[in-house]
Order: C-alpha cells, then structure tokens, then sequence
C-alpha cells in the first residue's frame, strides 16, 4: 500500500471515529475528580470515571474530555458503585396505604439503591412492569429483578389467599419441571423459593419443601442463567437449600447457630447468605439517627410517630432469643468468608423501602463489617448473587454505569451513606428532586391507563385469557385450611363460559373468586369511564358478588355489588351506581379500575359454582 493511500486510509478512520464521538456525545458522561470506591475493597483513591452509552469505559485519575461529553465535578464527593436490595415486596408499601408501585421505586432510587429484587409479583405481571419502568418509559425506577414465586403445597406463602398462580406450588421433581416450565416463559429474571416452613414458634409450622423437589427448581433455572434465593429459616432449611445448589439462603437462620456441617455444605455449592435482618429487628426499642429519620417520607414518620406515642411492649423473649442468634450467624458467615448479600424483606410493616437497605448495610457494620466491608455486601457481592457481576457491581471498564455520589466518606463511616447527592442508573442520572416530590406527595404515582372498549370475556381468547389478553386467576381467603376453585371453559363453541367450582375451606366466611384482570397482571389501571356498568350472562345457584380491584384505593374500600344467578343462562346488568365501598369518602373512579372480581361465597365444607358467560362493559 502506497504512502498516500495509507495516510487517506488513515484520515478516514479518524474521521469516522470523529463522527461517531460526536453522534454519541449526549450519552457520553465524565465524572472528574470523584474520590471513588470501586466496590472491591479496594481503598477509595482520587480518579475520574467516563461513561459512554451507559458502560464505563475508563477509569484513570486524569481523562480528557470528550467533545460534547456531559461533565459533572465530583470534587469533595465519593463516587459508589450503585446499591443492591436482594429482597424487597414492592407493592406492600410497609404502612396503611394502598399499594403504589411508582413510590416503593422511588424510595430506593433517593437512596442510591440502584438493583432491587421485587418478590410480590406474577408471571403476567412481568412484561407490564418492565415496559412502564423501561428508560424511556413513565415511571423511574432502579433496575428490577422481578421474581416467580415457587412453594410447596402448604408451605410459606401459599397460606394468604392470593392463588396458586402467585405462588406455584410443586412437592416431587415432576411437579417442579412442570411448574418452572409454566415460569420459564415469562422470563423471570430470579425465582423465590418458599422452601421452609417453620413459623418461629408463633404458629404451627408449615410444609417444607424436599431437597429433591428444590434440585429440579435448581437445575432447570440455572440451565436458563436464572438465580434461586430461597426464604430459610432454620438450620435444617438451610442444608437442604445449599445441598440442593440454590444461588442464596434468604432471611437467615433464627433457629439454631450455624454449625460446620452447614458452611461446608454453603462453600462446595457456592450458596451465598442474604440475612434481611431489619425485617426481624425488634421495633419496641428502634432508634434512628438524624439523617435516617430526614431519609423516611412523610407516612413513614408518620407512622414511627404514632408508634412512639403508645407504651412500647417488652420484647417477647422468643424474639429476642432468635434476634440475638440471627447477629450471631452473621458473625459467623462472615468469619467463615461465606458470601453475605444485602437484602430487608422491605413491605412489612415499618420495613421501609429504601430507607430500610441503608440500615441493613449499617447493621452488617455492627457485627463485625468495616463500612468497606459491608458497602462490598450491599455492591459487588449482591452482583454475584444475581450472577450478574460480569458486567455491574463494581466501577471499573466494562461494568454498567449504575453509580452514586454521597457526601463524606462512607467506606470509612457507614453514616455517611445517607448523604445521596446524584444517582445514575446505565448512565442516565436520576431526577432526585422529582422523585422525592413524589415520596411527600400524597397523591398516587401516576400510570399509563388502557382505555376500555367494552368486551372483558367472552370466551373466544386464545389459550384461556381474555379478551383482554389477560389471564384469569383465582385467589380465596387466608389460611392454610382456605377455599380451591376450578375453573374450565367446557364445550368446543366458539363462545365458551367459564364455569367455576368452588370447594369452600374451612374459615368461619371462606370464599373463592375469580380475578378478571382488565389489563396484564391487573398492574397498570383501565378507563371504563365511557360505560354504564357491567354486563354479565350467568347461571348458578343464588347470590354472588362483583367487586372491582381499584388502584389508588385499599383493598377494604373496593366497591362491590351484588350479583344473582339462578338455574337458567340470563344477562345481568350491574349499573357502576350500584357498586358500594365500605368506606363511605370512598368514591369509585372509573378510570383507576384494574380487575372485576367474580366471587363466590359459601358455608364451610360446601361446594359452590357459577357459569360465567359473556362479561362486558355496557354503555
């Protein structure tokens, strides 16, 4: 090749490589002079940090630059690899409110918790969250790993009413392959294991799942590069989880201390140790420190408040027993080098989403953790939980641009790690200031809403859903002794009912209902606004209830109506001013309905059942 062809060659490539910085240049980002702690353990030193199309691409102590490069002077702050929460129930707000997911996302973002495992949703709830959180979609929110609940047929988590499609349930291998051929589809991005029973002593215990049932969980969510964190309790519940391979051991061990038997079992399997201990902290005698108290939002204060206000009762010494043997487990997990993540069980009562993550951190720092130490937990560690250390956790070339910047220096004192000054999430910075309006507002997050064309189901979706595109699921009231309903679309005409059997458990009032969601997965609210009411054919046998699922409203105050059925198929119409709410200011705001809720009520032991035809909004 000739000199001068070699110099066109060359002129050329610069002036693409030109070109293609300049293209990039709004999603290029430089944080200079930034006393950073990588994640790693590593003492923090004075660096810049560049960021392109979300991934750090370098990190030097001096970088030039690049056009048009959107630049932010770190001076005086310490730049964080963004925090992880590896347990959370997003749509339990953890006071009296209704549920608001736009408000639990932004409890973690203003906090600089930038991953959160999310165990309270479904699989049909998987798609609609992802796409309204997407970074160009309406509600902020820090990266999510939403899970797909598995249990054991009268096991933790099948006991509060909310249907065996919540919380799949499996007690062979067989059924376990079947169940996780049901989840896989969905692409969850971990799977929860309600694997352990016990019930603290508070209660009788429940059913444990088998070594071999967890196993077949295992393999077929690893074979598809799926996480399992499984709820363990017990000393026992723990050596069938790390035998049986799970990613982590969630909750701790409250039982018993953990024996060698145990960590021998943690490190052949590579079972990591996630102890939430803010969920079983005693709340009698809870203190914040200033900044803590500053970080909680206006419920929650309000809430700690009228705690304060009654006599605080002694702890149970139940309680306190499995509190002192929960920190000394943690002690000894660290002096083991056994993988300790950070997660809070945040949704409970008075496990404040967000807030509750920096005090899990801080807790690790009281049992034996530098803040260095624990900030690796809550950082680098948790990533490898999620088998996602590969590309986050830490900030160094390659890793997503999920980082924070606080005041002070929380590698050397943990209190400072509630000074969050910025939060970026794949490069992208956090609108702190809307996102804390909207944590004192009390107002609900707003939601994309679907508009309502009239039909809901009749009968002629594909694969069992609705005309919605929906799935239809059943839930029943709470207990282990609760209420089962069938339902199937019998017959092969093109508009098929839906006929319901309910067997009714044993409470004093069981009941069995089946959910109609009116978007997927009942997450995002419907405008029904431009109809009369409701409009359904049925045949049964007496008296049932509608009631609508209302978003922005607690479950108490739904609006509900009653609904007659008698031997033969008649249309029913149900005007929206019949609907009552138990709460008299409630009002029924037809553009926040998420589901209608056919119910079925009965006597203990009986047996109950409705044909459900067509069901439709009318005008």
């Amino acid at each position: 090749m000739s000199i001068l062809r070699r110099l066109l060659v060359a002129l050329t490539l610069c002036l693409a490589l030109s070109a293609a910085s300049a293209n990039s240049s709004d999603d290029t980002l430089l944080i200079r002079n930034a006393r950073v702690f990588d994640g790693t353990g590593a003492p923090a030193r004075r660096q810049s940090v560049l960021v392109r199309d979300g991934i750090i691409v370098e990190v030097a102590e001096r970088i030039a630059r690049p056009r048009g490069a959107r630049l932010v002077d770190a001076s005086g702050l310490t730049l964080l690899p963004g925090l992880h929460d590896l347990h959370t129930h997003l749509r339990s707000p953890a006071y009296s409110a209704p549920d608001d997911l736009g408000k639990s996302y932004a409890g973690y973002l203003a906090r600089g918790v930038t991953r959160v495992n999310d165990f309270s949703v479904s699989g049909e709830m998987l798609a609609p969250i992802r796409a309204m959180t997407m970074p160009s979609g309406p509600v902020e929110a820090p990266r999510l790993e939403l899970a797909i609940r598995l249990g054991v047929p009268g096991g933790h988590g099948t006991e509060y009413g909310w249907g065996n499609f919540f919380t799949m349930q499996a007690a062979t291998p067989r059924a376990a392959h079947v169940a996780m051929a049901t989840a896989l589809p969905y692409r969850p991005d971990v799977i929860k294991v309600f694997a352990d029973g016990w019930r603290y002593g508070r209660s009788p215990d429940l059913n444990s799942m088998n070594e071999p049932t967890l196993r077949a969980i295992v393999q077929d969510a690893h074979a598809a590069g799926i996480p399992v964190i499984t709820h363990t309790v017990t000393l026992e519940g723990a050596k069938v989880a790390a035998a049986a391979g799970v990613d982590a051991v969630g909750h701790g061990i409250g039982d018993a201390p953990a024996d060698d038997a145990l960590i021998r079992l943690m490190r052949a399997n590579g079972t990591a140790y996630i102890p939430t201990l803010v969920v079983y902290e005693p709340q009698q005698d809870r203190r914040f420190v200033p900044a803590e108290w500053q970080a909680l939002s206006p419920p929650e204060r309000a809430r700690e408040e009228a705690q304060a206000a009654e006599s605080a009762e002694p702890i149970p010494e139940q309680e306190a027993r499995r509190w002192q043997i929960m920190r000394d487990n943690v002690r000894a997990m660290k002096a083991a080098g056994i993988p300790v993540g950070i997660g809070t069980d945040a949704g409970i009562g008075g496990v404040y989403h967000g807030p509750s993550t920096i005090r899990e951190i801080w807790w690790l720092t009281q049992l034996g953790y530098t803040p260095a130490d624990a900030l690796v937990s809550a950082t680098r560690t948790s990533a490898a939980i999620l088998r996602k250390a590969d590309g986050h956790g830490t900030i160094a070339p390659g890793q997503a641009a999920d980082i924070i910047l606080t005041g002070g220096q929380p590698d050397l004192n943990i209190l400072d790690l509630w000074n969050v000054r910025r939060v970026f999430v794949a490069g992208r910075e956090v609108p702190l200031a809307k996102v804390r309006a909207l944590l004192a507002s009390s107002e609900p997050t707003p939601l994309p809403i679907t508009r309502m064309t009239g039909p809901i189901d009749t009968g002629t979706g594909p694969s069992g859903r609705t005309d919605l595109d929906t799935l239809p699921v059943e839930s029943t009231e709470a207990g282990i002794d609760h209420s089962h309903l069938d339902v199937v679309r019998p017959g092969q005409d093109a508009e098929r009912p839906l006929f319901l059997v309910a067997r009714m458990g044993a409470a004093q009032r069981p009941y069995a209902q089946l959910i109609l969601p009116l978007t997927r997965g009942a997450v995002t609210p419907a405008d029904a606004s431009g109809f009369t009411g409701v409009a359904v054919q049925v045949r049964g046998q007496g008296r049932y209830l509608l009631r609508f699922d209302s978003y922005a409203l607690p479950q108490s105050a739904w609006f509900e109506a009653d609904l007659s059925a008698g031997a033969t198929t008649r249309e029913v119409r149900i005007p929206f001013s019949s609907f009552r709410s138990k709460d008299p200011h409630a009002s029924l705001d037809l553009t926040r309905l998420r589901a209608l809720i056919v119910r079925l009520n009965g006597s203990a032991g009986n047996t109950e059942w409705l044909e459900l035809g067509q069901v439709r909004f009318y005008q």
